[in-house]
């Protein structure tokens, strides 16, 4: 189990991580959403270890990070963004190295890491001259290496091709029956491909705190409208109407723009008014679904989670 409770780290005048909560339960994998600089890596380092809290504690599987370091670091799988390794060390060197870190009584065989991680072929392989879907198989062995109760993944997918990246979802997937995954990643169709659950930060403040299913009714839910215009500033107009929300602007031919809001149907007529008001055309207005990716942007945009 992974716990976060009212964790907030501070440098200097600067709060990068604000009051933030949240509890991971075993067997699930949860997604850490948010764009650059939102905190995650921030609090990240603070549930393992690495950086101390300016205020706030951090649990893994009922032991306090601070409290009790060495016997959290036990429970803790950590894999840090760009799965950092020996690249001198041949795999199985280097997995012998990261094992005899910890108490071998609880911890993995190399041959049982080697194996979970499907690295049997590549066991005798320099790891600087393996591609990076392997070098990232082996970060994930060494994190699991002292079978950990809990998993730390920093975007653990980034630079993995598409047939790397399923490969590393579904051994993601195994790996969580016993354990609690919290995975930081950029890619909503990961998050939405591998996780249980959603967490969404920005600027250091936790918008949400979704099971996937929930995140999918409330986008299922949410009223969105196209309008193609053209001849004004379609944001600054937007952005005047009330329950008006713009998710995004796509450029189209002839100097259209097509606009996705979230807006409920007795604003649509509020939307055609004041676009004609600031001198626009408007050629297209209709309902449409929203995606759970608009649903994201449009919390980090400020909407209600």
């Amino acid at each position: 189990m992974i716990r976060a409770a009212h964790l907030t780290r501070r440098f200097g005048s600067v709060t990068a991580v604000d009051d933030v909560s949240f509890e991971i339960e075993r067997g699930k994998v949860v997604g850490f959403l948010g764009p650059n600089g939102a905190g995650k890596t921030t609090t990240m380092r603070m549930l393992v270890g690495v950086l101390g809290p300016t205020s706030g504690s951090c649990l893994i599987d009922g032991v306090d990070v601070a409290v009790s370091p060495a016997a959290a670091h036990q429970r803790i799988g950590w894999l840090p963004e760009g799965a950092p390794a020996c690249d001198e060390l041949r795999v199985e060197e280097y997995l012998r190295f990261r094992r005899g870190l910890y108490d071998p009584r609880s911890s993995l065989s190399v041959r049982e890491a080697i194996e979970r991680c499907h690295l049997v072929d590549v066991r005798r392989r320099i790891i600087g001259q393996l591609s990076r879907g392997y070098r990232q198989r082996v970060g994930l062995a060494a994190a699991i290496i002292n079978d950990p109760a809990a998993l730390i993944l920093d975007e653990p997918g980034t630079g993995l091709d598409p047939v790397q990246q399923r490969a590393f979802r579904t051994l993601i997937r195994d790996l969580s029956a016993d354990r609690a995954i919290l995975l930081s990643t950029h890619q909503l169709g990961e998050a939405i491909e591998v996780c249980d659950d959603l967490l969404v930060i920005s600027r250091g403040r936790l918008l949400a705190d979704s099971s996937m299913d929930a995140a999918r009714r409330e986008a299922s839910m949410s009223p969105t409208l196209i309008v193609e215009t053209r001849g004004v500033d379609a944001a600054e107009v937007l952005g005047g109407v009330a329950s008006c929300q713009l998710v995004d602007e796509t450029t189209l031919e002839s100097g259209w723009t097509r606009c996705r809001c979230l807006a409920p149907r007795e604003a649509h007529e509020s939307v055609v008014a004041a676009l004609l008001d600031a001198g626009g055309g408007v050629r297209e207005l209709r309902g449409a679904d929203v995606s759970l990716e608009a649903w994201v942007h449009s919390i980090l945009q400020g909407g209600a989670a």
